[in-house]
């Protein structure tokens, strides 16, 4: 609505009293700027409506890992999320994405400048599998090179301790859910056949198999068309167990 508005307001002549700027006093504030250092704003990307009573489960205030004060719907479907510090805030968006009734509960920092139209919820943070690496090439920058293909990388796991190597590389990213799920990269190496690294997704929300998009079911894809017998392009595969 407010895109809509301010869109038309770009087309009128403006009188001198219009114009006229109003000045933001102390008082003016209704939240203080240290409270949005402990606060994040959210939207459940889900087709069905919302029960928000049952939304104010996913951050309990008395659960002990996230000191949740409260959940407060300031419009339908975005939410406001205030925590007892920036510590408990920044837990959150660590161990996301996520998720309400299967759906992807997108989080972002909560900012004092911005309005409720100024937050796309269209990235989102998820530790990603990188299957497939040989022994030696099991490396950070490696994990990083590759991690590149799928999103901006925020942090690597090559899990090296205690001699550990384990069957995957793990990097965290953030990458574009306007854009299907990636679920390979190549590696090519100069002295050996390129070949194929298959992903898998932690804490993977639903999608769809039909189209890779995030925030819907097959069932509900608006461009898959409905076959039977039909072989997907996506899967339950992908989603990290």
């Amino acid at each position: 609505m407010a895109d809509s508005l301010l869109s038309k307001l770009g087309e009128l002549t403006f009188t001198a009293e219009e114009q006229d700027a109003v000045v933001v006093t102390p008082d003016a504030v209704a939240i203080p700027a240290e409270d949005f250092a402990c606060s994040l704003v959210g939207k459940v990307v889900s087709p069905p409506p919302l029960m928000v009573a049952d939304l104010l489960g996913n951050f309990a205030p008395s659960g002990e890992t996230t000191r949740c004060k409260g959940i407060y719907e300031i419009s339908p479907n975005f939410f406001l999320i205030a925590f007892s510090s920036p510590a408990n805030r920044a837990n959150v968006l660590k161990r996301g994405p996520s998720d309400f009734q299967k759906y992807w509960f997108a989080l972002e920092q909560a900012d004092p400048n911005r309005t409720i139209h100024d937050y796309s919820f269209q990235h989102m943070c998820i530790w990603v599998r990188i299957h497939n690496i040989p022994l030696s090439l099991m490396t950070a920058p490696l994990a990083c090179a590759l991690g590149a293909s799928v999103g901006k990388v925020i942090i690597t796991d090559t899990r090296l301790e205690d001699g550990n190597m384990g069957e995957f590389m793990r990097v965290r990213v953030s990458f574009d859910t306007s854009k299907p799920l990636c679920r390979c990269v190549v590696l090519s190496r100069p002295d050996a056949k390129a070949s194929m690294c298959p992903l898998q997704y932690e804490r993977l929300p639903l999608f769809c198999h039909g189209c890779g998009l995030i925030g819907h079911s097959i069932l509900a894809c608006p461009t898959t068309p409905k076959v039977e017998g039909q072989k997907f392009q996506y899967g339950a595969w992908l989603k990290a167990l």
